[in-house]
């Protein structure tokens, strides 16, 4: 089994999320383990509004018609999910914390440009949701082809040296490994956010001290060669790190992009981070982001 089993998916009932639920399906069943899907369910309409007898149960038959739409007819009772229903009024915090309680390798969510109350857990939660997890979440967006990495459309790694791209690295090459897909890392080099990476107060593992006289790709082969991941292609690009990584995904069809986060907020949040969330809000493939361990 792999380490991104078992599967969590945040399920909006929603045609929105269908890609979202797909990837889902497709993780477990690659990565060997359970399916749980967690929706939460909304708060009572307005008086005209009959309510049923037991809401929890018709909550769970949305879900399973929502599978069988995704799905195909009887898809729900093959896969035979795990459904939960939370009740918590915040979204992001019932998600994150179910996931905790039931040691999830892998949280899968969608998300969407939609706003107001019928954005329920796409849009701006997902976000929310990748600080709070306790384990990768891979993001989907709604506008995103139902398609998973392959031989022919690669995961994008971009690193900046940092514990947490070491993290995503290395499970990169598990989550690739699940679908048969190569790797590219790909390094930003942005002078300005340099700057600021070295003033804040995150401490950044530099995997081997570059001396002047060696480039940014050699200390890179440094840091693959270190964290563990061979057979990989590199790539050192100049500009603004999250431009870089959107354009980047694109020219070569990324199947996803594996990031990582440090899951801090104000301004001690790392550089990298709000260029997660800033590539996040762009990108139209899935997006796995990882948060470095616990020191």
């Amino acid at each position: 089994m792999s380490e991104l089993a078992p599967v969590v998916c945040a399920l909006d009932p929603a045609p929105e999320s269908t890609p979202a639920l797909v990837a889902a399906v497709e993780l477990a069943g690659r990565a060997g383990g359970a399916l749980h899907l967690v929706t939460v369910r909304p708060p009572p309409a307005a008086d005209a509004y009959r309510a049923p007898s037991d809401p929890e149960a018709a909550v769970r038959a949305v879900v399973e018609v929502t599978v069988d739409k995704a799905l195909g007819a009887g898809a729900c009772a093959r896969i035979a999910p795990e459904i939960v229903v939370a009740r918590q009024d915040d979204p992001a915090e019932s998600v994150a914390g179910y996931a905790r309680d039931v040691g999830a390798g892998s949280l899968v969510m969608g998300t969407s440009g939609r706003a107001g109350v019928h954005r329920f857990l796409l849009g701006s939660v997902a976000e929310s949701v990748v600080r709070q997890a306790p384990c990768p979440v891979l993001v989907v967006p709604d506008q995103s082809a139902v398609r998973a990495p392959d031989p022919q459309r690669p995961v994008l790694v971009p690193v900046d040296f940092s514990q947490a791209s070491a993290r995503a690295l290395g499970l990169a090459r598990a989550f690739a490994d699940l679908y048969g897909a190569p790797i590219e890392v790909l390094h930003v080099e942005d002078r300005v956010g340099r700057a600021a990476l070295a003033a804040s107060a995150m401490a950044v593992r530099e995997v081997g001290l570059s001396p002047q006289d060696r480039s940014v790709g050699a200390d890179l082969r440094v840091f693959i060669r270190d964290v563990g991941v061979g057979d990989v292609s590199v790539r050192v690009v100049d500009g603004a790190p999250a431009d870089q990584v959107v354009a980047r995904a694109q020219e070569i069809d990324a199947g996803a992009v594996v990031m990582g986060t440090h899951g801090r907020r104000g301004p001690a949040r790392a550089l990298f981070g709000s260029v997660t969330e800033a590539a996040l809000r762009r990108l139209r493939c899935p997006v796995l982001t990882v948060r470095p361990p616990a020191p």
